[in-house]
């Protein structure tokens, strides 16, 4: 089958930040057997204008059976981006977008700008975000990151398509049920690390030692600030790629604390989620409707109210009760090599938009 694979980052970046996920697709078409046409580029760059123009007259030689759009961080710029999707579209190419964020629908917790300059640009992205939602809706689908986002949107086609993880599971140890527990990620506001350190502080009162390894960036390490920030039982790494493989091994449980006081967490599914999943870990998470819903059905571990006597009580429980914890290492097994590998995704689409091109 040939796609076209729209995306907007360059390729030198396609690995790093925004591009992971556009990357991880990328290669799960080209793995699933599929000739794979892709246009890339950031947005506001001339290299961008050129590919545009080489992806019309590729594409005219060579039809797409489908189209598969990863979008950008920020609304669609280029009317010339705009454009070709519309073109893409009306002549009959099954098209799914990926529509990435929804930020902007969260004015209160994605506070605007408050300088002139500052103002100028909110607006102009607003406009920009009015003009790619018209053309998304010659979309054929339009995919979101969970069940949930699907209330956020107004169009005729609205799917999950979540990210998802890759498989690790051979290069892990055989787990024990250990007192040892992993958080990577942010550790401001949304992320809600003090919440967990306070949860450890708890464990840790109990009379036995559970010990949690930290994984940040270093410049906010040093912004820090908490009572427990110097405990015995805190490890903390600033690394991130191969780094993270020897601490995913020595580690039992992992956490997703994102705080249940923003709006946007109802909506969210951390990529951690899956790259735990990838490493065989099993999870406690505070009770976000997204991510518990994932957790739950696919019992790979506990969704908890975000409470601190709560959480500590189901952390204890999941580092203590090993038949329940070897019933989630089940679990996580199944979902990781059934359900939630990126081929899974590709399929996905490639099942759907095939569907929607016989109608």
């Amino acid at each position: 089958m040939i796609v076209l694979y729209i995306t907007y980052v360059n390729s030198d970046e396609i690995f790093s930040g925004s591009g992971v996920r556009p990357a991880k697709m990328l290669n799960a078409f080209k793995q699933e057997g599929h000739e794979v046409i892709v246009l890339q580029g950031e947005q506001v760059s001339k290299e961008r204008l050129s590919n545009i123009k080489k992806i019309r007259k590729q594409i005219k030689r060579k039809r797409p059976d489908l189209c598969y759009i990863e979008s950008p961080t920020y609304p669609i710029m280029r009317h010339a981006d705009r454009k070709l999707i519309k073109d893409i579209c009306k002549a009959g190419i099954p098209t799914g977008y990926f529509y990435r964020d929804f930020y902007w629908q969260f004015p209160k917790e994605f506070p605007r700008r408050t300088s002139i300059s500052g103002k100028i640009k909110d607006k102009v992205l607003l406009f920009l975000q009015s003009l790619t939602n018209k053309v998304l809706k010659y979309c054929n689908i339009i995919y979101v990151p969970s069940d949930e986002c699907k209330t956020l949107l107004k169009y005729h086609d609205i799917r999950a398509l979540p990210p998802a993880g890759e498989n690790h599971l051979e290069i892990m140890p055989n787990r024990i049920n250990n007192h040892t527990g992993i958080y990577v990620g942010g550790i401001s506001g949304y992320y809600n690390v003090r919440f967990l350190l306070d949860v450890f502080c708890e464990l840790n009162r109990r009379g036995s030692e559970y010990i949690l390894i930290l994984v940040c960036r270093e410049n906010e390490w040093k912004d820090f600030e908490h009572p427990c920030k110097n405990a015995p039982w805190l490890e903390v790494h600033h690394t991130s790629g191969n780094g993270l493989v020897e601490l995913y091994k020595r580690a039992s449980v992992a956490f997703n604390v994102g705080s249940s006081s923003y709006k946007y967490s109802r909506f969210a599914i951390s990529v951690k989620v899956f790259e735990y999943l990838s490493f065989g870990l099993p999870q406690v998470v505070i009770n976000n409707k997204a991510i518990a819903d994932l957790v739950n059905s696919e019992k790979i571990g506990i969704a908890v109210e975000g409470e601190i006597k709560k959480y500590t009580d189901a952390t204890e429980k999941l580092m203590n009760d090993n038949v329940l914890y070897s019933d989630i290492q089940k679990a996580i097994r199944e979902s990781l090599l059934e359900r939630n590998l990126w081929i899974h995704r590709v399929r996905q689409i490639v099942r759907e938009l095939s569907s929607n091109k016989n109608e």
